[in-house]
């Protein structure tokens, strides 16, 4: 008797382990609500779109051709100045000499023989007074004002700098891991905030990284100066580093990151509804598309776009219902 109840006892606590082993199968074997795409081929632009901002590569001098008085400067910080253009006028200082001293024989004259001769003496000073012009020799736009008028200047004092539109370039600012892939000649689209859209080139890959964020300094040359770009105004430029090409491309909302490692990696979905994680390497981006490589993966490869965080390999999925 005690035998065949130990016999039972047995067989209700197989019969209750296995009851329960199954029931957690069917929850665990529940598919997951998943979104789908297939990975496909597209066409994908090598392009590095980086910040800068307008600048001039050099400066033209006006300054004084020998010492003397500045009359007057026709011009401010911000003036757009043509070749040619009369930005000021210049007093040499003989010549000045010669005017107050007449001047003064004006004020001190007591008789009225002494008086006439002054104003004589002042008639010809006025008359022989030179007037050296300060002209522009580049159009551009005036950077600096170094002098006021009334200033007395040695000989080649600086009055007024000049950013020619000759030199006028976009200084691009470049990560220095991305700076050795961009070459002189390359095309380039800048673009500035409720401002036009430029086409340039890199004109020149400067031999320093900037102190403000140890960038490389890269100067794109626009194509058309007109009109001529605000200086110092920041922007965006995107240079085009070679031909477009045709890869296998993935939703940007189906590559995730390894917050740990930066590996990225791509839940593909088998035509049995099993989700496995692939590891890929990634390229260029662009509308809304990265290019991804790894083995094995190849155009109409279903991918998890949504809700596959958190999933783990051999997880099995099925696409979700749209929402009504």
């Amino acid at each position: 008797m005690k035998t065949w109840l130990a016999v039972l006892l047995v067989l209700a606590a197989g019969c209750s382990r296995g009851g329960g082993e199954d029931a957690g199968n069917e929850g665990s074997g529940a598919p997951v609500p998943v979104r789908t795409m297939a990975l496909e081929n597209r066409l994908f632009h090598d392009v590095l779109s980086v910040p800068g901002q307008w600048q001039s590569g050099s400066e033209l001098v006006v300054n004084a051709a020998t010492a003397g008085q500045l009359e007057d400067l026709r011009v401010a910080v911000g003036d757009r100045v043509t070749v040619g253009q009369r930005v000021g006028t210049l007093i040499p200082r003989d010549s000045w000499a010669g005017l107050q001293g007449a001047m003064i024989l004006v004020r001190e004259a007591h008789t009225a023989t002494e008086h006439a001769d002054a104003q004589r003496a002042l008639h010809l000073a006025e008359r022989d007074l030179v007037r050296v012009p300060l002209v522009a020799q580049e159009a551009g736009v005036v950077i600096r004002r170094s002098a006021e008028p009334g200033s007395s200047l040695a000989e080649a004092a600086e009055i007024v700098a000049i950013a020619p539109w000759s030199t006028v370039v976009f200084e691009a600012h470049v990560p220095a891991a991305k700076a050795q892939v961009v070459r002189p000649g390359q095309a380039a689209v800048v673009e500035v905030p409720d401002g036009a859209t430029r086409a340039a080139r890199v004109e020149r890959v400067l031999p320093m990284a900037s102190e403000a964020d140890q960038t490389i300094l890269i100067w794109l040359k626009p194509g058309v100066l007109a009109p001529p770009p605000a200086l110092d105004r920041f922007g965006t430029a995107e240079i085009t580093l070679g031909p477009p090409r045709t890869a296998l491309a993935a939703p940007d909302s189906a590559v995730v990151e390894d917050d740990l490692t930066g590996q990225h990696k791509v839940a593909v979905v088998d035509a049995q509804g099993v989700l496995a994680w692939k590891q890929v390497a990634i390229g260029v981006a662009e509308n809304g598309w990265r290019e991804v490589s790894a083995p094995n993966l190849s155009p109409g490869a279903r991918i998890v776009t949504q809700g596959q965080r958190g999933l783990a390999d051999g997880t099995k999925v099925q696409e979700a219902t749209a929402a009504k």
